[in-house]
């Protein structure tokens, strides 16, 4: 306990010391296009407009080079951590399986359901563990897994991204995964809050509904979330664009206050950091855009903005949140809230010295 009070103390200065265009850049992880540093944006992203971070995506082509090797994209993430004022969140989605970012350096991985078939907690360990130390070599320093959706409609639309049909397997193994990546200084990160087990459509392309009671949520979708916070402590969650109107018959739940302040901050009691899914998905891209969202999500006690992918895009989320502001909608001390999270995080896993 007394070395947390020292990282909070610690992160409250950093806070104290930042203009507020450095700390509405926090709350912003990037994605970028191709794999030229400059010409893709990204260099201007970091150095000129702050951001907290940036996704490696297979399919925006980022490993893509010729040459890429381990040692080039290890060049790159450390190319980036030099022109970043405070040390970037560098992640990307590694579950193993079908989401298998590594796949160039490492080949085919197990699946979280081959995982879980194994009967073995500790083989889910042992990825994660693995995966943890493949990444750091990449300069990836967080990690947006394990999935802890619960398996519960056929055929899933998520397929073999989940660990099992009973929550309590889904924790046991996801934590065991969760475990592997956090004690080997990776930042985890439990998806897709408040679940997609029970989704029939693809999220890419519309905005799911699942139409369950309260006490149905809370005894399959959330009981992963109610056993691990406690126990696994996540570094992250991330709130995803379902429409679940027991909890908020209007907003998908990465926008809503009822689902990210009223349930999992409040009766969940998660104070880590929470991230939102890609903003440009359809499920929020075809009535809000990037920069209303992204307003939205702060709003609702989300920290992290993922879903920018150019310098004109961050411009203009900046400029809404600044808007907000003003306006009185947002404040600064709501700000600071969701930066002061992201310092811990990065204070935590020795992303900031």
């Amino acid at each position: 306990m007394e070395s947390d009070r020292r990282l909070v103390a610690q992160a409250q200065r950093l806070l104290a010391s930042m203009t507020l265009d450095q700390k509405l850049g926090q709350l912003i992880i990037v994605e970028y296009l191709g794999h030229d540093y400059q010409a893709s944006g990204l260099q201007e992203m970091i150095r000129d407009q702050y951001v907290g971070g940036f996704m490696y995506q297979e399919s925006n082509h980022n490993f893509d080079a010729p040459d890429d090797s381990i040692a080039a994209v290890a060049a790159f993430s450390q190319q980036a951590m030099q022109d970043a004022r405070i040390p970037l969140l560098i992640a990307t989605d590694q579950e193993g399986g079908l989401v298998n970012r590594l796949y160039k350096f490492h080949g085919p991985l197990p699946s979280a359901e081959e995982m879980a078939a194994t009967g073995q907690p500790s083989y889910a360990y042992q990825q994660g563990s693995q995966a943890a130390e493949w990444m750091k070599q990449l300069g990836i320093n967080s990690d947006l897994a394990p999935v802890v959706d619960v398996h519960t409609v056929d055929p899933p639309v998520l397929e073999t991204r989940m660990f099992g049909s009973d929550p309590q397997t889904v924790a046991t193994y996801a934590g065991a995964y969760l475990q592997g990546l956090q004690q080997h200084q990776v930042a985890g990160c439990l998806k897709h809050f408040p679940g997609l087990g029970a989704i029939t459509s693809d999220p890419h392309s519309g905005l799911p509904v699942v139409n369950r009671d309260l006490a149905t949520l809370n005894r399959i979708d959330l009981a992963p979330y109610r056993l691990m916070i406690p126990k696994d402590q996540p570094a992250m969650i991330m709130a995803t664009d379902v429409l679940m109107p027991a909890i908020d018959p209007q907003l998908p739940a990465e926008l809503s206050p009822k689902a990210i302040d009223g349930i999992l901050r409040q009766q969940l009691g998660y104070d880590g950091v929470v991230i939102t899914d890609g903003l440009y998905m359809r499920g929020i891209s075809e009535h809000w855009s990037l920069s209303e969202a992204a307003v939205m999500a702060i709003e609702a006690g989300d920290d992290l903005i993922e879903g920018p992918y150019t310098p004109s895009q961050v411009t203009d989320v900046v400029s809404a949140l600044k808007a907000a502001i003003q306006q009185g909608q947002l404040t600064e001390a709501r700000i600071d809230q969701s930066v002061e999270r992201i310092l811990l995080l990065k204070l935590r896993y020795g992303i900031i010295h």
